[in-house]
């Protein structure tokens, strides 16, 4: 296994010194902290901004300022970094009582991303079931909050993952999966989603390729004893931002093989709704949640359309600037005309007052924006060999109707899927 700083850094290295690790009890697990190098590290200049920085709305006080070789809760150590988001860290640690590997996602501080530890505990009785799909969900142990010099912060301990599936695209060579591989993916993933939708009742609403993660198979744990060796003898690139706080250069992590686990449950809705608008992530909005109409399991299938795109290769087949302003949902709506064909009138009836800003009362486009000359899904056939299939496989997951999309269970059968 390899492993790889995700962010550039100066050869510079630095001898200031980090915080030691807290001493355990011996009584109270078996296995004792390691002590990290505190020096010959690469160090991310000041100037350049590293890892969770580069997000338009960071602020340094909403993030606890974990540092390798941490102990929290006299029992998990934190031994690397492996990832990073708008809402949270993610840390390789050790559990020292247990003798495993797992991760700590730590919260930012206040965060409203707290509907994962009540997803949890809801699907915690269906997680014995003998349905596929539990398999591809990323499990979750334990939580405990921390104080932080701006306050608490939520923590939950979880099975270590690999790798995102966005990033393993990012390192491939012509930044795309095979056919074969994209098929294996949106497999799993449906297979979670009809567990969610079928046996659950819970909608993940923020289903996309950065949110499936490459695992490990449990006898292969160990594996990630590579990062933490490596951690010993090349330290992760860091920036130390002030005496209390450093952020450090993420881990990418390949695994050989292993399942495909959904994650991300912070948004996820418990019951099937329906639900009032908003949800989504603006770049991956299903036309129900532009039309502000109630909504339910079909917005996660509009994102399996979405993403059987991205790890293929296409280009995005929608690409309005999430930041437009005003103008916005009027280009969204745009560009689904020029992919899907215009929307029937039983779709604008969905909310008439929503729709009469757009469409004039014979559904015509009011031409606020134009229609952009980008393709319907047929134009797909035959880029990058694809069959009609596909385009097949595309237009039951992305339709104007909610209710006309296919179930992830009727999608697992798709002739294009199977071949």
């Amino acid at each position: 296994m390899s492993t790889t700083h995700r962010l550039g850094a100066s050869s510079t290295t630095t001898t200031f010194q980090l915080r030691h690790s807290t001493t355990l009890d011996p009584a109270s697990a078996k296995e004792k902290p390691l002590s990290f190098p505190t020096e010959g590290f690469p160090v991310i200049e000041l100037e350049q901004p590293a890892e969770e920085e580069q997000l338009f709305d960071y602020s340094a006080y909403r993030y606890y300022p974990v540092y390798i070789g941490e102990v929290f809760q006299d029992r998990y150590q934190v031994r690397s970094k492996l990832g990073w988001g708008s809402c949270s860290t993610t840390w390789l640690a050790r559990d020292l009582k247990d003798k495993k590997y797992v991760a700590l996602k730590v919260y930012i501080h206040n965060s409203v991303f707290h509907r994962e530890l009540p997803f949890y505990k809801h699907i915690a009785p269906f997680m014995s079931s003998d349905h596929p799909g539990r398999g591809n969900i990323r499990r979750f142990f334990y939580s405990f909050t921390i104080t932080g010099p701006d306050g608490r912060h939520i923590v939950l301990v979880q099975e270590p993952a690999c790798i995102s599936l966005f990033d393993l695209k990012e390192s491939m060579p012509e930044n795309r999966f095979p056919e074969g591989a994209v098929k294996h993916v949106l497999t799993e993933l449906l297979q979670a989603l009809d567990f969610l939708h079928t046996e659950c009742k819970a909608v993940h609403t923020d289903v996309h390729i950065g949110n499936m993660l490459a695992c490990v198979n449990d006898n292969e744990n160990a594996k990630f004893k590579d990062v933490e060796e490596s951690e010993m003898t090349d330290p992760s690139a860091r920036k130390q931002v002030s005496p209390g706080r450093t952020i450090y250069a993420s881990r990418a992590i390949f695994p050989k093989d292993g399942p495909l686990r959904l994650s991300d449950f912070s948004e996820a809705r418990i019951g099937p709704g329906p639900y009032d608008y908003p949800a989504m992530p603006m770049p991956y909005r299903a036309p129900e949640i532009l039309l502000e109409v109630p909504w339910s399991y079909p917005i996660d299938i509009w994102c399996v359309g979405l993403m059987a795109c991205d790890p293929l290769g296409l280009n995005k087949l929608f690409n309005v600037d999430h930041e437009a302003g005003d103008m916005y949902e009027a280009s969204y709506l745009a560009e689904l005309i020029a992919v899907l064909g215009p929307p029937p009138a039983a779709f604008l009836a969905l909310n008439p007052e929503k729709a009469a800003q757009f469409w004039d009362e014979e559904g015509r486009w009011k031409g606020i924006v134009p229609i952009p000359d980008i393709g319907m899904l047929e134009s797909l056939e035959g880029q990058l060999d694809l069959p009609l299939a596909f385009v097949k496989f595309m237009r039951k997951t992305l339709t104007w109707m909610p209710n006309e999309r296919a179930t992830a269970k009727d999608i697992l059968e798709d002739p294009w899927l199977k071949e």
